[in-house]
């Protein structure tokens, strides 16, 4: 999925999973050992430095085997409170890449943001266009 920027607030907490995740860069060898059950796109991989963790296929050359880094990663996950705000980077499959104000950069389930501030921003936004274009 293309990168976009959508401001987000957290609606629910989450803990992150994994202290010390996999990251690597662009070229690097990874070792791909098995998918997700439920997210399916989101592969359980070993990095050049022997740390482990989930990567999206979209980073890696196959999905399978022994693989290469077609771009740098982090699997970096970020413990956020309910209320925090910032903009969402990216989303791939279930999963949001976000920047929150204070909190650093990391993935967060996609489930625990809320992004209708602003869709509803954007529609008010709209209707008022319609009713000038109309009116």
């Amino acid at each position: 999925m293309k990168p976009s920027s959508h401001k987000v607030i957290v609606r629910e907490a989450y803990t992150a999973q994994y202290g010390d995740p996999i990251a690597f860069r662009h070229g690097d060898p990874v070792q791909v050992q098995r998918a997700d059950a439920e997210f399916t796109e989101w592969l359980w991989c070993r990095g050049p430095d022997e740390k482990e963790g989930w990567v999206h296929r979209s980073f890696l050359s196959q999905s399978s085997g022994r693989a290469v880094a077609i771009s740098d990663y982090s699997a970096k996950e970020l413990t956020v409170a309910a209320g925090e705000r910032g903009r969402m980077i990216r989303v791939l499959d279930g999963w949001a890449f976000v920047e929150l104000d204070g909190s650093g950069v990391g993935w967060v389930p996609e489930r625990v943001l809320d992004t209708s501030t602003s869709n509803h921003a954007k529609q008010r936004t709209a209707g008022r266009c319609t009713q000038k274009v109309d009116g």
